[in-house]
């Protein structure tokens, strides 16, 4: 039976769960001291004794020869010259040279804190590289893995002495071409220095330093020794320095247990592990390992097989211990943010002080509205962020119900798709093209012929038909209105006026986004940034989570700076807010009614498989957004309901704004000018009219206001006015307005004075039709018509208010004989009766507020006055 050692250099195959090997290698150099001479790779047709002995390491492919010594020394020298000629020569390379750290002795330890703080000043969470390395030699880390780390680090690796010439040529073409730096020149030996001895300064003496000290290591070290420690000293993200704990941290096995695509996802993290965590960029952590995988199939360490089952496995982590308790999405948020400015050395060892824009009162509230919302085991996840609208002032950021069993970001990384809650970007579209927010639409369902000769079917909502105004449509979210209207004002506009309030992700233009059709999806941060915009009147603020950072020595590295736009103007995003607060007071949303001035949409996607909950006052724009973040799956039973944006993303929202908001008076949003109110036909959306049977205000730009009504132009189909007490001029001017024929009978009524209607036939509340004529008795006043009486009034308080008790007295209205009926109609289409009665007007506005009296004798008079509200 063969003694063979699958550690020993074999040319095969490699399954992705099994150990990588590669083409033959060369002898390993041995001892801690530079040798005398480096050993000839053994012959391809060598035996297994003859390859036996010396331990196996990642081979080079086939027919490539380490240079001698002398011409790496050489080639070294040219280099460092050239650096040296550009800033002015040998003098300080030797200055250079004589002040180098022994790279024989330990790594620095010098390390300080990060400190992340809240707005506050409070601490959220300290970054430090803790102690989170177990050193591994390299006989116990699977070929594999080291095959992996030097086909995407360092491909010449066993070839050079510390320093690739051709490899930084190549990486200055690559970069050439691309017009941007795209690949790196650093080998395994210089990155090894860099992160033990002299750290990630942008310099020229820094570089020159990291040659110099990386030829020292090659000479002093054997290529499998500083193979060796490079794998147990490189930073792999999540506090993970060296490849044995980030095989725990990652997959949750020791380094010795690692398969093929593991092995590569781990090569590829090193990078940039901010960028290709699977913990925080998935895709991206696929991708690039496809990328690692790809460059091990080119150089020869793996075949095709392997290769084609390597990248069809899927990645699967084993979680990310919960390190901070505070905020832990927004911390790896922050983390991430920090890391792609100033690289992890000073992130994890260089003491910054890091001010954020978080409150941490408010960041519990949302962690709070979340669990306890959804608090059961198989629930969906969710997501929320919170921001000042006036300053883009991240407050508050959940990323998911569970950190520790999902650490995928889905508040600033989740591209999903919004549903109605993109309906808003459709309104005030429409509205800055001049559309009436009270013009109405078709609610049924329709089949709408769409750019490209297609056919667009969009379902109705049941119960609501027919013709339907813009506002009304929009509380209620009724698709065909918006579809309509999204063909009319023309869905480019839409996503560009979305862009400018603060959708950054680049949405295709498609009619479905008025329903938030959309293939590339949005974040709930982007969605809060957005609303905001509405709530600081037009104006959108770019949001950020980072106020202040400051180095070890207080010296400020960063200061934020508020970048403010005015993208809608002030009025149009007034009149936007005041529809979408009756989507709270009366629409899909009133489970987020907080009992303060509030606007918001709601949105749920087909398959209810996304649902959100989107809102503001003037203080806070808060994104709620529910959902499975690794799926579409739907959710049509949770604690026992379908899952909609007005069911438990809008109650997370009321309970996160009501707790957030607690200390913060109540405030109304400001209103600007250039907007008028007007008495408008609830049934057409126009000027109200005498005809019109339902009324009620509308708020317009001024200039914009709407004509009068042109649907209810006679009074055929309403019900017939009480005449009965009216004056014989009044009564007539009103039939003629009605466009009803009609009889005078004049007779001698007891009690009636003379022209004042005593009785009409047919009755009042009697539908109208073409047919109809109305006869009207009128009083003569004869020898038997006693006094009528005479109808008085007033009111207090003198200048009522919207939804505040208004008391009416008519004692002072007075008879010959007794008044026995007091009648009175308020003007906004309610009545009451008694001689005192209070009243409540819902909406601000004029009204012509009528007191009828009736006498012992029959006889019936009024009185009106204008009553103004505010």
């Amino acid at each position: 039976m063969s003694n063979y050692d699958d550690r020993r250099p074999q040319r095969r195959s490699t399954a992705p769960g099994g150990r990588g090997t590669g083409p033959q290698p060369r002898a390993r150099r041995t001892g801690e001291q530079p040798p005398a001479r480096r050993t000839a790779p053994a012959p391809r047709d060598a035996s297994p004794r003859q390859r036996a002995a010396g331990p196996a390491r990642p081979v080079r492919p086939a027919g490539r020869k380490r240079k001698r010594p002398v011409l790496r020394i050489a080639a070294l020298i040219a280099v460092l010259a050239l650096v040296a000629l550009g800033v002015s020569g040998c003098v300080l390379y030797s200055n250079i040279a004589g002040n180098l750290p022994d790279p024989t002795k330990p790594l620095k330890g010098t390390d300080l804190t990060t400190n992340v703080l809240d707005r506050n000043g409070k601490t959220i969470t300290s970054l430090y590289a803790e102690q989170n390395r177990e050193y591994v030699a390299l006989k116990d880390i699977p070929r594999v893995m080291q095959e992996a780390v030097i086909a995407t680090e360092d491909e010449r690796y066993y070839e050079h002495p510390g320093v690739d010439v051709w490899g930084m040529l190549r990486a200055i073409v690559v970069d050439i071409r691309a017009g941007a730096k795209v690949q790196g020149g650093s080998t395994i030996t210089q990155q090894y220095v860099k992160q033990a001895f002299v750290g990630d300064e942008s310099s020229i003496r820094r570089k020159v330093s990291e040659a110099i000290l990386a030829y020292q290591v090659e000479q002093r070290y054997s290529k499998d020794k500083i193979l060796e420690m490079y794998l147990n000293t490189i930073y792999f993200g999540h506090g993970a320095y060296s490849i044995q704990t980030a095989a725990q941290t990652y997959f949750g096995k020791d380094v010795a247990d690692i398969t093929l695509p593991e092995a590569a996802m781990l090569a590829g993290v090193i990078k940039s592990p901010a960028r290709y965590s699977p913990y925080l960029q998935p895709e991206n952590a696929k991708n690039r390992r496809d990328t690692v995988l790809g460059q091990m199939l080119k150089q020869g360490y793996i075949d095709q097989a392997a290769y084609d089952a390597a990248i069809a496995t899927p990645v699967e982590t084993s979680g990310l211990k919960q390190r901070s308790s505070l905020a832990p999405y927004f911390v790896e948020y922050i983390k991430q943010l920090l890391i792609e400015k100033y690289g992890e050395d000073a992130v994890y060892r260089g003491g910054l002080t890091v001010t954020t824009t978080l409150d941490l009162s408010a960041q519990k509230a949302a962690e709070k509205a979340v669990t306890s919302i959804l608090n059961r085991g198989n629930d969906p996840s969710a997501a929320l962020v919170s921001l000042d609208p006036k300053t883009g002032a991240i407050v508050a950021m959940v990323g998911g119900r569970d950190f520790s069993k999902w650490q995928y970001n889905v508040a600033v990384q989740g591209h999903r798709q919004s549903g109605s809650a993109f309906k808003p970007f459709v309104l005030v579209t429409a509205l800055e093209q001049g559309i009436s927010p009270e013009a109405t639409y078709t609610a049924n369902s329709t089949k709408l012929k769409i750019p490209g000769g297609q056919t667009w079917s969009v379902a109705g909502e049941p119960g609501y038909k027919g013709a339907m105004r813009l506002r009304v449509a929009t509380w209620h979210s009724i698709n065909p209105v918006f579809a309509r209207l999204i063909l009319q004002v023309g869905a480019d506009k839409v996503v560009k006026t979305a862009h400018d309030m603060g959708i950054a992700t680049t949405i295709t233009p498609v009619p479905a986004v008025a329903l938030g059709g959309m293939a590339e999806g949005v974040t709930p941060l982007e969605m809060a940034s957005a609303y905001g915009t509405l709530a600081n009147a037009g104006v959108h603020t770019t949001p950020y989570a980072i106020t202040k950072v400051t180095d070890k020595n207080g010296t400020v590295l960063f200061e934020a700076e508020q970048k403010s736009k005015r993208v809608v103007d002030a009025d149009i995003a007034y009149l936007a807010t005041d529809i979408l607060k009756g989507v709270i007071s009366s629409g899909t949303g009133t489970a987020a009614n907080i009992g303060r001035p509030a606007a918001g949409k709601t949105g749920t996607t087909q398959l209810n498989s996304d649902a959100w909950f989107v809102g503001f006052t003037p203080d806070l724009a808060t994104a709620v957004w529910v959902g499975y973040p690794d799926s579409k799956k739907p959710m049509n039973n949770v604690h026992g309901i379908k899952v909609t944006g007005g069911s438990f993303p809008a109650r997370i929202w009321a309970a996160y704004m009501k707790s957030a908001l607690k200390n913060v008076p109540p405030s109304n949003f400001k209103r600007p000018s250039g907007l008028s109110t007007v008495k408008i036909c609830t049934v057409s959306g126009q000027k109200a009219t005498d005809l019109c049977p339902k009324t009620t205000t509308g708020l317009f730009l001024t200039g914009a206001e709407p004509g009068d009504c042109t649907y209810h132009v006679t009074g055929i189909g309403m019900k017939l006015p009480n005449f009965v007490g009216m004056t014989k001029i009044d009564a007539i001017a009103n039939l003629d307005r009605l466009g009803v024929n009609y009889d005078v009978v004049e007779s001698d009524v007891s009690g009636v004075a003379a022209g004042v209607v005593a009785a009409q036939t047919p009755s009042s509340g009697s539908k109208i039709t073409s047919a109809t004529v109305v006869t009207l008795t009128i009083s003569t006043g004869g020898v038997s018509a006693n006094k009528p009486p005479t109808a008085a009034f007033d009111w207090s308080p003198v200048t009522p208010v919207v939804n505040a008790a208004v008391h009416f007295d008519g004692t002072a209205s007075t008879d010959d004989g007794t008044i026995t009926k007091w009648l009175w109609e308020f003007g906004d289409g309610q009545s009451a009766t008694g001689k005192t009665v209070t009243h409540k007007f819902t909406t601000p506005d004029t009204y012509k507020v009528t007191l009828w009296v009736t006498d012992d004798g029959g006889a019936t008079v009024s009185m009106t006055k204008s009553v103004k509200v505010q």
